[in-house]
């Protein structure tokens, strides 16, 4: 019995010694290396699966933008495009109501697969004007944007000329060929206009205060005509071009705003203005509002 312990003793340490000298040397690499390849194997799989997975979310993406496209798109027909876009923009602007204005139409521009046509609007209105045109623009639901807005301010009423440049595209997989769209765009944040009543009312282009004329004067000019000096005023607030020019000799009035006085001498470079029995030096390139009191002996 003593014996046969012995010997299963000695066969366990053997078999331990075995385990050991097998890890030593590489065995258990044997056995568990397939499994670690198939494990690293089954990871590459699942990565690509995901790249697959992805490339196919993002193609789905795509199909379903480009469906949105060519309903939004211009008539394939890109001559059809342009005409039935720029009477579209006519009657955009008619129906805000700007003044003077324009529609220039660009010939379509081939980009591969799609046509760009350029326009150009051109008018004049007030700030509440252009935003109920951008408000229409961008509620429309044609495929396409304002590239570029000039706002000049254009005198006195709060007027603004206004210059668009606008791009729109025409698909040659649109939906349609000889009339727009009728999609409506969702792109604004708010669907009503009255929402952005409070844009015009801010008066971003006006003064803080009530506007003096006399800032708006300017001493431009001392010519010679017979051989008389003659004071030529320029009225920057002028709505008509002819009277804002004022030629005036010595004797005239000058009545602008609350300012009435009289021109009681022009030299090379200065005039001297008479008003409530004080007089006002004023020199060339100075508003009205900039004449210097002359002192009461002078």
């Amino acid at each position: 019995m003593i014996r046969h312990r012995q010997k299963l003793l000695i066969a366990a340490l053997g078999i331990a010694a075995l385990v050991v000298a097998g890890d030593r040397l590489g065995w258990k690499s044997v056995f568990t290396g397939p499994l670690d390849r198939q494990y690293q194997s089954k990871q590459r799989l699942d990565k690509m699966l995901q790249a697959r997975q992805a490339e196919l979310s993002q193609a789905r993406a795509a199909v379903k933008q480009l469906d949105l496209w060519q309903r939004r798109s211009l008539p394939s027909d890109r001559q059809v495009a342009r005409s039935l876009y720029q009477a579209w923009l006519l009657g955009l602007v008619g129906q805000v109501g700007l003044g003077n204005h324009s529609v220039d139409a660009g010939e379509p521009r081939n980009r591969g697969g799609y046509y760009l046509i350029s326009f150009t609007v051109q008018g004049r209105g007030t700030l509440e004007q252009l935003t109920e045109f951008l408000h229409q623009f961008y509620s429309a639901g044609h495929l396409h944007q304002i590239q570029s807005l000039v706002i000049t301010p254009a005198g006195r009423n709060d007027m603004l000329d206004l210059s668009f440049t606008i791009e729109a595209l025409a698909l040659a997989g649109a939906d349609r060929k000889d009339r727009l769209t009728s999609e409506k765009s969702t792109r604004l944040a708010c669907a009503s206009l009255k929402d952005y009543e409070v844009i015009a009312q801010r008066n971003l282009f006006g003064t803080t205060g009530p506007v003096d004329p006399t800032d708006h004067t300017f001493l431009t000019g001392i010519n010679y005509v017979n051989g008389e000096p003659e004071a030529w005023f320029t009225l920057r607030m002028a709505d008509d071009l002819e009277q804002a020019l004022l030629k005036l000799r010595m004797g005239s009035s000058l009545w602008i705003g609350q300012f009435s006085g009289t021109v009681v001498r022009i030299d090379e470079d200065d005039v001297v203005l008479e008003a409530d029995g004080e007089r006002w030096l004023l020199g060339i390139g100075e508003s009205l509002a900039q004449a210097y009191a002359l002192p009461p002996d002078y």
